[in-house]
């Protein structure tokens, strides 16, 4: 079975800089993100007057890269796996219904990983205590990428 990943925006935004941190991915492990994850992304860079750790990543590279990241983030490459609430919204209910205490950003992000049998990785900058907690709870391991 080939491993997957479900990462944050801070890190898809590495990936669509081409910034990968090289401890993030084993060898064919497969990428993918939530619905909520790609939306604040989304809502970060579309936002020019927003500046957030996000945006901030953006701030240093030229127009031609900026636009490109752009391009990629609205046409999310398909080797990036999208997961959407279509197939999450019943596992984040029974998530909530066996005790997980979790906002909807990080209920998503746990179904997901539950549902694929993947890692949450997250950005040190969105270390997140409650979601980690609950993947412990639940069996799914979260790992913070720095760099």
């Amino acid at each position: 079975m080939t491993p997957h990943l479900v990462i944050d925006d801070h890190l898809l935004l590495r990936v669509l800089l081409n910034d990968e941190p090289s401890d993030l991915r084993p060898d064919g492990a497969v990428i993918a993100t939530t619905g909520l994850w790609y939306h604040r992304l989304c809502r970060a860079l579309s936002n020019q007057t927003v500046v957030g750790s996000i945006s901030r990543r953006l701030g240093g590279v030229d127009e031609t890269v900026a636009g490109a990241v752009i391009r990629a983030v609205i046409e999310l490459p398909d080797e990036i796996d999208l997961l959407t609430l279509r197939s999450l919204g019943w596992p984040m209910a029974e998530l909530l219904h066996r005790g997980a205490h979790l906002n909807l950003l990080s209920l998503e992000a746990l179904a997901a990983a539950q549902g694929l049998e993947a890692e949450i990785c997250l950005a040190a900058v969105d270390a997140n205590g409650p979601l980690m907690a609950s993947a412990l709870d639940f069996g799914v391991t979260v790992r913070t990428v720095a760099g």
